[in-house]
């Protein structure tokens, strides 16, 4: 038995033994931000994010560095052409740590890259080609970033006269062309003359939720959606022909007029949709060759609790492996806007509303899943949670606040309503109202808007959106702006 104790007591002293040397401690001081200490910036500045012990004194460079309660710094860093070497220095009354950091400027890449010449095809003549990818992007010009005209559904048939780079032109009608890229396409045959499909017949029709728009058609073609002050304008291109030109459509819905033009020598027909409410969503697909417009009706709502049997789709952002930004002390964006999330979903079902959630825990979900998911569920709304960060050559101290994100012209007021509503019950600076083409603010149907709720690389933002407090206002604020934006936009039953 002594032996026992004795090998025993031998084997507790070698593992405390492993542990002390095999453990590493805590560092009194770490970078968040440049993720390496050997980089390389474009920008004329950078900036440093981390923490340090709190009540350290902090220097980056012999300069005095404020840090915050909870340890927190976040310094711009400006940068000469070339290496910089940079010096973080934090002490307190038992540590002291020194890390260095070289950080390259370089010049943006101002390479003169040859621009691909333009190669016109034949006179009268064209490539008969289809659409290979679901929501293939059409845009204005022959470059991924240009302006998108529309989107084409998989099977769409296009009639390409010219081809730029990895580009081909595509001929909408005598005066209007676009550009789809080469991957996004099958070319099946050059073609003399124009192939133009034929609509047979146009529909209305309704259920509890929507209107409808059906036009059957030879085959599918490119077609476009613009917003109005009253409704809907939808351009159907190549077609010869529309057997709905003279017909007088009745009343079904939310649809209050509907009128089609002549297709003339453009080969367009342009439908003129006049609704009897504002936008609340609308979408346009092929079944097979019959082109669906499909557009909400407008939600019923109770003047005393306006959100109950309202559905609301709430995103938060980022998870999994994307972990967004990180903040000083390295808390990740994606579990920020995951509690910030779960807390508006808990206050909106008590306010009697539906929530769909695109994710529930940290589970890496496809950026383009997102929409569809509430887009399969009927969400009348959708809002995406985020908290924002900067790239260099920005000022953390300058740049900061709530900020909402929107990109069709139907959702700018709910856009606005977040916005004003955060602002005031968070007491956070006003980060403005963008208008930008993001995979959550794209979708025409449900209303979609992104929500920055604060930076996570501004200390005080920060230690804000870290505080559970600070997150359950953030989302009663966000339930109480969706009130607002109802009361305002219907009159109650």
């Amino acid at each position: 038995m002594k032996n026992f104790l004795k090998i025993a007591a031998k084997i507790f002293t070698f593992a405390l033994f492993v542990l002390f040397f095999t453990v590493e401690p805590t560092r009194a001081l770490q970078i968040v931000y440049p993720k390496s200490p050997n980089t390389e910036v474009s920008a004329a500045s950078t900036f440093f994010v981390g923490n340090t012990k709190p009540g350290s004194k902090l220097k980056i460079n012999d300069k005095e560095v404020k840090v915050y309660e909870n340890g927190s710094f976040v310094e711009v860093v400006p940068l000469k052409d070339g290496f910089n070497r940079i010096i973080i220095d934090s002490q307190n009354d038992t540590e002291h740590e020194v890390f260095t950091y070289i950080i390259k400027k370089v010049p943006k890449a101002n390479l003169m890259v040859k621009e691909p010449e333009t190669e016109d095809f034949a006179p009268n003549q064209y490539i008969y080609a289809a659409v290979v990818k679901e929501n293939t992007p059409l845009r204005a010009q022959p470059d991924e970033f240009a302006q998108r005209i529309t989107h084409l559904d998989k099977n769409t048939m296009l009639m390409l006269n010219g081809k730029k780079g990895d580009y081909y032109r595509v001929y909408l009608s005598p005066s209007k062309t676009a550009w789809v890229k080469a991957e996004n396409i099958v070319n099946y045959s050059t073609i003399t003359g124009k192939m133009l499909a034929s609509a047979t017949n146009v529909s209305l029709s309704e259920d509890k939720l929507y209107s409808y728009i059906r036009t059957d058609l030879s085959f599918p073609v490119p077609f476009r959606i613009t917003e109005t002050e009253k409704g809907l304008n939808v351009e159907v291109y190549n077609l010869k022909e529309n057997a709905a030109d003279t017909t007088v459509f009745k009343p079904c819905g939310i649809i209050s007029s509907f009128a089609i033009n002549s297709v003339a020598q453009d080969m367009t027909s342009t439908y003129y949709i006049e609704l009897n409410s504002k936008l609340w969503g609308y979408s346009a697909y092929y079944e097979g060759n019959t082109l669906v417009i499909k557009i909400r009706k407008e939600p019923q709502i109770e003047a005393n609790n306006p959100l109950n049997g309202i559905k609301i789709a709430v995103d938060a952002g980022h998870g999994g492996e994307d972990y967004g930004a990180i903040g000083p002390t390295g808390v990740k964006e994606k579990d920020i806007n995951l509690s910030i999330a779960k807390k508006l979903q808990a206050e909106l079902e008590t306010l009697g509303a539906e929530v769909v959630m695109t994710r529930t825990d940290d589970t890496d979900i496809a950026l383009k899943a997102r929409p569809y998911i509430a887009q399969k569920e009927d969400a009348l709304i959708l809002l995406s949670i985020h908290a924002n960060a900067l790239s260099d050559g920005a000022n953390p101290y300058e740049k900061h606040g709530t900020s909402t994100y929107y990109y069709n012209a139907q959702a700018v007021n709910l856009a606005k309503t977040l916005r004003d509503t955060l602002t005031k019950s968070l007491g956070t600076r006003d980060d403005g109202v963008c208008r930008y083409s993001l995979v959550l603010t794209r979708p025409t149907m449900p209303l979609s808007v992104l929500i920055e709720v604060a930076y996570m690389i501004n200390p005080q933002e920060y230690a804000m959106l870290i505080d559970e407090n600070f997150q359950q206002k953030a989302a009663n604020a966000i339930a109480k702006a969706l009130e607002t934006y109802l009361l305002n936009s219907v009159n109650p039953a």
